[in-house]
């Protein structure tokens, strides 16, 4: 039996998860359902529990609500939520990866890559712009396979509705109940 895709979250995606962010939160909420349904694992380092308080250097915040901080909590904690410890190898990938990459602007989009990568994960869903996206099918994983970095997959579209028996009557002038012309 084929193992489930492994996906990583990067702090955004679960910021656009618990904001429910326009544009956004539609790819997330249904990435955990997938994961709610066993079909997928979402995996994030423990780093991301204190990433999702961001502060701008100019004093904005774009980050979770005091309020929100145990909705987030409680996601983290559910059973196809897989938080991995960042240790001296994360440290060290990410550290390298910032050498050899350095459209990688910051420390912690390369804990999120080297967590990605040492544990061999199939995807990293990230709304960063393409310091991170731009990387995609470069990067090798500790299995020798390439990482995709891409935004959560959007749900599919609703399955077309089946027309009824009685659709169109009324533009035809027949009542549907009585099956008799109007008028």
């Amino acid at each position: 039996m084929p193992s489930k895709p492994k996906y990583y979250w990067d702090a955004c995606a679960w910021i656009a998860l618990i904001k429910q962010e326009t544009g956004r939160f539609d790819a997330c909420k249904h990435t955990i359902e997938l994961a709610e349904e066993g079909k997928v694992e979402i995996w994030t380092s423990a780093f991301t529990l204190a990433e999702v308080y961001k502060r701008r250097i100019d004093g904005g915040s774009t980050s979770l609500e005091a309020e929100k901080d145990k909705d987030f909590e409680d996601y983290i904690e559910k059973d196809f939520v897989q938080i991995v410890q960042v240790d001296a190898d994360v440290g060290t990938a990410a550290r390298r990866l910032l050498r050899a990459f350095p459209d990688i602007g910051k420390p912690q989009d390369a804990i999120h890559v080297a967590t990605a990568l040492l544990n061999d994960l199939d995807e990293l869903h990230t709304f960063d712009r393409a310091d991170l996206l731009n990387l995609s099918g470069v990067l090798d994983r500790s299995d020798g396979n390439k990482l995709t970095i891409c935004h959560p997959p959007s749900p599919p579209p609703p399955p077309p509705s089946t027309p009824s028996l009685f659709d169109g009557l009324e533009e035809q002038g027949v009542d549907p109940v009585q099956g008799q012309a109007q008028g």
